[in-house]
């Protein structure tokens, strides 16, 4: 029986990995021979600072452990001039810290305009993401002097999800 459960173990275990390389082998790869950075995203959509979007990417080098970003932008007629970001899903809400001077950025054209941040994604994040890609009633909000709400679409929870899966794989090599 111990031997039977042990197989049994290895066996999810094999299966498990070659999901997280099937994800990696599915991502975006943009490498950077300058810096010596690839770039990972997911293949769902480009992630433009002008559309309303959540998405994670990942860096990685050859020398170090790969990397997460998280980046939420805000793309509509009016600013919201926000100063807050939360992810939520399932009544489980997770504000997003971010310095408003280095992080978040701001444009406008056209009579419209978009602001986004790009922040590093700590552990507690990643952990969070994880479940929240996963639920169909994943939300972003971005407020301040006015606030945002939107649920996220299924692509972009789908790439949140390879992203994470790609990420382990990459970890695990």
């Amino acid at each position: 029986i111990e031997e039977t459960r042990r197989k049994e173990a290895e066996r999810k275990a094999e299966e498990e990995r070659q999901e997280k390389l099937k994800s990696l082998n599915k991502l975006k790869k943009k490498p950077d021979d300058v810096s010596g950075i690839t770039w990972y995203y997911n293949p769902y959509f480009t992630h433009y600072n002008n559309r309303n979007l959540t998405s994670i990417y990942m860096g990685h080098q050859e020398t170090s452990q790969p990397w997460l970003i998280l980046k939420m932008s805000y793309q509509g007629d009016d600013w919201i001039f926000f100063e807050n970001a939360y992810l939520s899903y399932d009544g489980n809400t997770k504000q997003i810290p971010f310095n408003k001077y280095d992080d978040k950025e701001t444009e406008n054209s056209g009579g419209g305009v978009w602001e986004w941040i790009q922040v590093s994604i700590t552990s507690d994040i990643e952990t969070f993401l994880r479940e929240f890609a996963q639920s169909k009633d994943a939300k972003m909000r971005l407020s301040g002097k006015y606030t945002k709400t939107r649920t996220l679409t299924y692509n972009e929870r789908k790439g949140i999800l390879d992203v994470l899966n790609g990420y382990d794989a990459l970890k695990e090599k």
